[in-house]
């Protein structure tokens, strides 16, 4: 099964002592299944800063990869009440290791779409540095303008 869908994004993040920012996205996608997981690969845009860089994410029940690859690689997992170090690239070019603590993922994606949320911590070099409230709709129908 693969299926071209339609993304509605929001990113919601809060850093000590900074102004929440947020990110809405809406984006075509490509949906498909493989040995019993969904994955969903989107390009980002320069509206999320992150132009030339493909996102896949692979969901697998209540554990959810986040892969990127081109201009901007990273690689971070996701899964409830657990903690997982990754490597994610910045702008200036030097890698960064940073450790997600995910506190809930709620995944209802399928064939015919659906919905991932997800709420979660990060922290580099074991310092808390924000917190994160993502939400993802996966739909097989056009997005209203």
């Amino acid at each position: 099964m693969k299926k071209d869908v339609w993304l509605s994004i929001s990113s919601k993040q809060h850093f000590a002592d900074c102004d929440e920012e947020q990110i809405e996205l809406e984006t075509a996608a490509t949906l498909y299944e493989r040995g019993g997981k969904y994955y969903i690969a989107y390009e980002e845009s320069e509206l999320t800063g992150l132009e030339g860089t493909r996102t896949t994410v692979k969901l697998d029940g209540k554990s959810v990869a986040l892969i990127r690859t081109g201009t901007w690689p990273s690689h971070m997992l996701f899964a409830e009440d657990e903690r997982h170090v990754g490597l994610y690239q910045t702008p200036v070019g030097a890698g960064m290791t940073i450790a997600t603590h995910t506190s809930r993922v709620r995944n209802t994606v399928g064939e015919d779409g659906g919905e991932l949320v997800i709420d979660y911590t990060v922290e580099v070099d074991n310092s808390l540095m924000g917190e994160h409230h993502f939400e993802m709709v996966v739909s097989t129908e056009p997005l209203r303008v």
